[in-house]
């Protein structure tokens, strides 16, 4: 058995409480070396550092991933007082590009921009990360995520089925007191229509009333804030404002005339693989495979490469091949298999 390392045990709480979020801040993925990861004879302990190493593997730096960082500069630097009022922004796509991953970076990035130009403060709370709520009953509390993220004890014990209770001041008084600069909500496709207007009220007052920047992230964010905003004031005009400004997280092409940057993608994942069988450019070799199978979708196709990785080791022939590819349940199929042949 592998010990586990103490500081990781906040990797197991989400990023939408300060713990975890805290511990993703730090975590760093250092790839094991090939000299102290002998292959191993089935089972493989579950533990080994290559299994654990390649169920993640290190994020690849897309071109999104690359903006969130100069995004992350103009957060801050608009986040200072400014007559023009807070910068907002969204992070749009279909789902499965990434969207999630490309928010967080930005927080990441944003938080630690914080830390190199303010003095330390181990109180400080420049960054929360959300969920857009689901509201049972139709009865919305925008409270209470952020609530969750600051570790207050909002709700009563749900045995007795106490309701929770509104957290605003609370959660005002910390974002106010504690340097909350920004604000990043995922899944804000997740509200329905007529959650809408109540939902942005509220991310208006915090906004204004916090002095704080929000990120939105979901498919169609986009057009989920501009229409939220448009249903309390006039469109403006086609000459006007273009709306929020947004970040879109897209499919990564593939064609004869357009393969350069799903090629640097897969050299990505090709020179972080630690496998004993695996050459240099193996994988680039099957790049072709691997957009079909994934459409181009990152999310797919990092599950698709780590799982692959991880089946490689488990079989012990300790590379990526066309057979294990299609042996993984994740990504597009030639024939659907829940057909019968």
């Amino acid at each position: 058995m592998h010990p586990r390392d103490p500081s990781a045990d906040s990797l197991d709480l989400p990023a939408t409480v300060r713990a975890g979020w805290q511990a993703r801040l730090t975590h760093v993925v250092s790839p094991p070396t090939l000299d102290s990861c002998p292959p191993t004879d089935p089972p493989v302990d579950p533990g080994d550092p290559r299994m654990l190493y390649h169920a993640t593997m290190q994020t690849v730096q897309t071109p999104p991933m690359a903006k969130a960082l100069t995004l992350a500069r103009r957060l801050w630097l608009a986040s200072g007082p400014r007559s023009e009022g807070q910068l907002h922004l969204a992070v749009d796509g279909p789902g499965e590009t990434g969207m999630t991953t490309v928010l967080r970076k930005i927080g990441r990035a944003f938080e630690g921009i914080v830390h190199a130009q303010l003095p330390a403060d181990v109180t400080r709370i420049p960054v929360i990360h959300i969920n857009a709520p689901l509201a049972p009953s139709g009865k919305l509390d925008m409270s209470i995520p952020f609530a969750e993220f600051l570790g207050f004890k909002h709700t009563k014990d749900p045995e007795t089925g106490g309701r929770s209770t509104d957290m605003t001041g609370p959660v005002c008084h910390v974002m106010k007191t504690r340097g909350t600069r920004l604000v990043l909500v995922d899944g804000i496709d997740r509200l329905d229509n007529s959650e809408l207007s109540a939902a942005f009220d509220y991310f208006g007052y915090l906004a204004a009333e916090c002095d704080v920047c929000f990120v939105y992230c979901g498919t169609g964010a986009r057009e989920i804030v501009n229409d939220a905003r448009h249903g309390r004031r006039p469109s403006p005009p086609p000459s006007g404002s273009g709306g929020i400004p947004t970040l879109p997280v897209l499919p990564i092409p593939y064609s004869p005339n357009d393969h350069a940057l799903f090629h640097e993608v897969v050299k990505f994942f090709d020179q972080g693989l630690r496998l004993h069988q695996h050459k240099p450019g193996d994988l680039l070799a099957l790049a072709e495979h691997l957009h079909r199978r994934t459409g181009g979708y990152m999310k797919p196709l990092s599950q698709l490469i780590c799982h692959s990785a991880q089946e490689a080791i488990e079989t012990g022939v300790e590379a990526i091949t066309t057979t294990i590819l299609d042996n993984q349940l994740v990504g597009a199929f030639d024939e659907d298999p829940l057909l019968p042949g």
